[in-house]
């Protein structure tokens, strides 16, 4: 009986060990599109964009714009936890502005993160949106949906979103809320507290 518990054990091991190193990328390999393993991955708690930032507007050479900031300059906070991705907009005129978006899913295989915002958001409270992550050059960047957060009243109808269609993570300057009635804005450069 002692030697079936020590391989039933040995084999829970090994198996959750595979399991969990099939969550990341390695090398060239092919990303996973397993249901199974991208649940794995949220009930694990991995989030790989977790932790505390300043926020820029595009790469640090961005000259700004109209109604950007150059991105030498902080623009706003971001606190992202395994449960809540917490943003920050800074505004000297009107105040700042605030989203709590409790995470409803992670997909790692599109780089993005579902969320429902909170009512003590400044705005879209109780809509659900995304937020598209990518990186370039050693740097984080995010990419929040710009898009018809009004109406997406479900899950479904943010994961139903054409992320390429309102999000170009080639052009970080000006690939963030295409088509989206905004002019195109840059990308979020995230900057570890």
């Amino acid at each position: 009986m002692r030697k079936f518990k020590k391989q039933a054990a040995l084999l829970i091991i090994l198996s959750s060990l595979l399991a969990f190193t099939n969550c990341f990328e390695l090398g060239e390999s092919k990303k996973s599109e397993d249901p199974n393993t991208l649940a794995l991955v949220a009930l694990s708690g991995l989030n790989p964009i977790a932790g505390n930032y300043n926020y820029y507007n595009g790469t640090s050479d961005y000259a700004g714009g109209t109604y950007t900031a150059p991105g030498n300059e902080i623009v706003g906070a971001y606190s992202i936890s395994l449960s809540l991705v917490a943003q920050t907009m800074y505004d000297e005129t009107y105040g700042n502005s605030y989203l709590y978006g409790e995470i409803q899913e992670i997909d790692t295989n599109k780089k993005v993160i579902y969320v429902r915002f909170r009512s003590d958001s400044s705005f879209s409270q109780g809509n659900y949106a995304w937020y598209r992550w990518t990186v370039k050059d050693s740097k984080t960047y995010v990419c929040p949906d710009l898009s018809d957060v009004s109406t997406q009243t479900t899950l479904a109808s943010a994961k139903d979103d054409d992320l390429d269609y309102y999000s170009d993570p080639s052009n970080i300057n000006a690939g963030c809320g295409l088509n989206s009635g905004f002019d195109p804005a840059p990308w979020s450069r995230l900057e570890l507290k």
